[in-house]
């Protein structure tokens, strides 16, 4: 689900949040930018710097999918067409990927806007739509079935299934638990944590998540350019203090494809951890010490 809309300080008329995180949280010299115009206006230059220049950018990271060849995770990558977006990411370049959060057009889905589905990245306007992530991603639209909302599904159904019990419901817990999911379902949990409804914190999850991941164990394919264009424009006119940068692969592919120009002294970052067997393994190790019992090798995985 795209990132509930809050309320930036600027819009509750309050300076840039001052608590803990923020004091110690370093922010970049300004690089070295070969002429190329950065921000829009003095404001979004303003804004950028109190807080755009500081977030930090989650990676999309790439499924080793030799590791998950008889795995549900790679089930349902084949039913959805996913293969680009379980492969190696594009290189994330994070000063453009801020910058592109910080000039987002508010105006993108205005149908009478003179720039709808553009925004505006270093001196020009590129496109941004759910057809150009399809695109980026070489994905179709056929046999998409829509995401049921809470009060559509019974949610009961949704907790036995994914919990493998049936018990699981009520919940023991206010929110779905990550350690508690089936083995299968928490292979799939952390890719969809990164890829697909990216979040920085997947131990305890809503029930929008629960539900999407129901969903796609299914086998039933959701429109995805359409969400992460969801999800992104909601992170980008709504961002707070606390937010984390996502999609930034995605991001930093799609502007360089449209010759959005990169500084002289503009690095990648190393890329993302691989989701594979070990990391899934070593999941499984501190969800099992966290119960006091044994771990079992992960999918596609002979332990030694």
């Amino acid at each position: 689900m795209p990132p509930k809309r809050k309320a930036t300080a600027h819009e509750k008329g309050k300076g840039p949040v001052s608590g803990s995180s923020s004091r110690t949280r370093h922010v970049a010299e300004p690089p070295d930018d070969g002429g190329i115009p950065r921000f829009r206006t003095d404001e979004i230059e303003e804004c950028y710097t109190k807080s755009w220049a500081s977030k930090a950018c989650h990676k999309e990271c790439q499924v080793a999918r030799e590791d998950f060849s008889h795995h549900l995770l790679e089930r349902v990558i084949q039913h959805c067409g996913w293969h680009k977006v379980a492969d190696a990411p594009h290189a994330v370049y994070p000063t453009l990927v801020r910058e592109f959060f910080a000039n987002f057009n508010p105006d993108i889905d205005v149908p009478e806007s003179s720039h709808r589905y553009k925004t505006w990245v270093r001196g020009q306007w590129i496109r941004f739509s759910p057809t150009m992530i399809d695109k980026y991603y070489e994905l179709t639209r056929t046999e998409v079935v829509p995401l049921p909302a809470p009060h559509e599904i019974d949610l009961a159904l949704v907790a036995r299934f994914l919990y493998g019990r049936d018990d699981a419901w009520p919940l023991a817990t206010p929110r779905f638990m990550h350690d508690q999911l089936t083995r299968e379902l928490r292979a799939l949990h952390i890719f969809v944590s990164s890829n697909i409804n990216p979040t920085r914190q997947r131990t305890r999850f809503t029930e929008h998540r629960a539900i999407l991941l129901h969903h796609l164990a299914r086998l039933r394919k959701i429109d995805l350019g359409t969400h992460i264009f969801e999800f992104v424009r909601e992170l980008a006119t709504a961002m707070d203090s606390q937010r984390t940068i996502h999609f930034s692969c995605l991001i930093s592919g799609l502007c360089l494809a449209q010759g959005v120009s990169l500084f002289p002294t503009e690095e990648a970052d190393p890329p993302a951890a691989l989701l594979n067997a070990r990391s899934v393994e070593n999941s499984e190790t501190k969800i099992a010490a966290r119960r006091g019992g044994r771990v079992h090798a992960a999918p596609g995985h002979a332990r030694r």
